[in-house]
């Protein structure tokens, strides 16, 4: 996992993670925002994330930030090798305040972020063990988000079902009444010309 650490202080670890696809491999993400960590708003000297597992949509990068602060900060897709800015997030700036310990801050693109809580001094105590709690947490978060996407879409499709059934229902109904009315006016017709 990428970490940037501020220049004369360990700081407190941030990790960012983000779910996005991007289009090519010669485009990743970066976390860029108004801390000279994450860039000064420079693109050029924005964090890059990693992409973990390789074409999984999955980003996730650390970030050593000093204690007590609160800054601004966006995703931006950048061009691997020349770093330039391919898309920025179409959303206003995420307001975001580091403590005095670190966290995990999940925030999909042009979404509000969720925060999580790490282990502390995780520069010193970061292991292999971290990095899967922080996927798990991640893919977890991943599957209810997903997962309540599909129950939204399904409620509407049946919904949608319903109101079409209804709709062609009320339609046969007054077609048949229609065509019944109709078919009165002739039988009322033949019956007249059977009388005279």
């Amino acid at each position: 996992m990428q970490s940037m650490s501020v220049e004369g202080d360990v700081g407190i670890c941030i990790s960012f993670e983000t779910q996005y696809k991007t289009d090519a491999h010669d485009k990743c993400l970066a976390v860029c925002g108004s801390l000279a960590a994450i860039g000064n708003w420079d693109v050029k000297k924005a964090v890059i994330a990693d992409e973990k597992p390789e074409n999984s949509g999955k980003w996730i990068v650390s970030v050593h930030l000093p204690a007590n602060v609160k800054f601004e900060w966006k995703w931006v897709v950048v061009w691997r090798n020349t770093r330039i800015a391919f898309r920025w997030e179409e959303r206003q700036n995420r307001v975001t305040e580091v403590g005095e310990s670190g966290f995990m801050c999940i925030a999909y693109w042009n979404c509000d972020p969720i925060y999580e809580p790490l282990p502390e001094s995780l520069s010193d105590t970061w292991t292999v063990e971290d990095d899967k709690r922080l996927e798990k947490l991640a893919g977890e978060e991943a599957l209810e988000d997903t997962q309540s996407r599909k129950s939204v879409i399904a409620s509407y499709i049946r919904d949608l079902g319903y109101l079409i059934s209804w709709s062609l229902q009320s339609i046969k109904t007054k077609v048949m009444s229609f065509f019944h009315g109709v078919g009165g006016l002739f039988r009322r017709g033949s019956a007249h010309d059977h009388s005279d």
